[in-house]
């Protein structure tokens, strides 16, 4: 019986691309920054009527500028405050342009006509290009409705209008585009980093595999050499149970090998698997069963997991259990059965990584094993 929970977590943040958009949003804020504080409206200070909403409208850019600013120096997103920072800035516009003498839209006195665009791409830098065209286009409505409104509109208030919209549009608009190319070709960069690195950490894995397998190979010939050699020249009895369990021992440890190169989900599981239906081949009723979201520890450290419990299996008269737990700090393998008192297999070079316990129940001669190796502590 298997149980498997998987469980999927957050995406990862990229780090490369998120540096690099960081630096861009700081150029975007030091643009509009720059633009924000000429202050080109102090110069026509005796034209607006009533000033205060001049006032009012600077102060809301203003304000939208000091907020992404510490935003941007935490590191943090806008979040739903983004909207209320788009609906202040065309409001903005609105008080700007009410306050405005007649004849002056889109002229030196209209400072927020190529001010609020600005203000729009720091907003909307990380969001769809569609919101920012949006933006603008709300903008630019809220100035040639103005203009209308102001008075009699001639050739050359309209020709002021388009040409003035060309750098007070357009440049907040070249700027979102650009932005929006720079952030797919940062996010891509970030993907084939992360390719990259996968493919050598598969790389790594494979020769650590390969290594393991070489070991296992050479290991299983010194201690089934012998054996076979004994059997064959008459020195050990096949009909002797200890020579038996030697026998079911190694071939159980051949099925584990062999099983190193099967494509599976968890190949501790698959493995532990192998040693049950080892010795279920001699009668024995086994069974495995895994809890938690299964982790795969190095070669080594599955090899000797599973050469802890082997004995236990091995020394089963009717009935053994291996239970495998799963969590984000150890992963545990127990064996319970009717094997009676024996002493646990060696470790080997893993004995530092892995702590084992035990308990034998004398009343029904019942052995209880375990060993864990904890994550925190496994190669990275």
């Amino acid at each position: 019986m298997k149980s498997f929970h998987r469980a999927d977590g957050p995406a990862a943040a990229a780090p490369a691309a998120e540096e690099f958009l960081y630096h861009l949003r700081l150029a975007v804020l030091g643009i509009s920054c720059v633009v924000l504080l000429s202050m080109s409206w102090l110069r026509n200070l005796d034209a607006y009527r009533p000033l205060w909403m001049q006032l009012l409208a600077y102060g809301l850019l203003l304000g939208i500028a000091v907020v992404e600013g510490a935003f941007t120096l935490r590191r943090r997103p806008w979040g739903a405050e983004r909207w209320v920072g788009v609906f202040l800035a065309l409001g903005a516009s609105v008080l700007s342009c009410a306050s405005l003498p007649a004849g002056t839209p889109t002229t030196a006195a209209d400072w927020a006509f190529g001010t609020v665009g600005w203000i729009g791409v720091v907003l909307l830098l990380d969001r769809p290009m569609a919101e920012l065209v949006l933006f603008l286009g709300a903008h630019e409505a809220i100035t040639a409705v103005n203009l209308a409104l102001s008075g009699p509109v001639d050739e050359g208030a309209v020709l002021n209008f388009v040409t003035g919209s060309l750098g007070t549009i357009g440049f907040p608009l070249a700027c979102g585009v650009a932005a929006t190319a720079l952030r797919r070709t940062a996010h891509e960069a970030e993907a084939a980093r992360r390719r990259t690195e996968h493919i050598r950490h598969s790389e790594r894995i494979a020769a650590r595999t390969a290594q393991a397998l070489q070991d296992s190979y050479a290991g299983l010939q010194d201690s089934t050499g012998p054996l076979l050699r004994g059997l064959a020249d008459g020195t050990l009895d096949s009909n002797d149970p200890e020579v038996q369990r030697v026998c079911w021992t190694e071939a159980a440890r051949m099925r584990r090998l062999f099983a190193e190169t099967d494509d599976v989900a968890n190949q501790l599981v698959h493995e532990l698997h192998e040693y049950a239906d080892a010795a279920e081949r001699r009668r024995v009723r086994a069974e495995v069963i895994a809890h938690g979201t299964p982790v795969d520890p190095p070669p080594e450290v599955r090899l000797a997991l599973g050469g802890f419990l082997l004995p236990a299996l091995a020394s089963a008269r009717s009935w053994a259990k291996v239970t495998v737990v799963f969590t984000p700090d150890f992963v545990s393998v127990q064996v319970v059965g009717d094997c009676g008192a024996i002493e646990p297999a060696p470790l080997g070079p893993c004995a530092p990584e892995i702590s084992t316990d035990s308990f034998f129940d004398t009343d029904d001669d019942t052995l209880w094993m375990e060993a864990q190796w904890r994550t925190s502590r496994s190669p990275s």
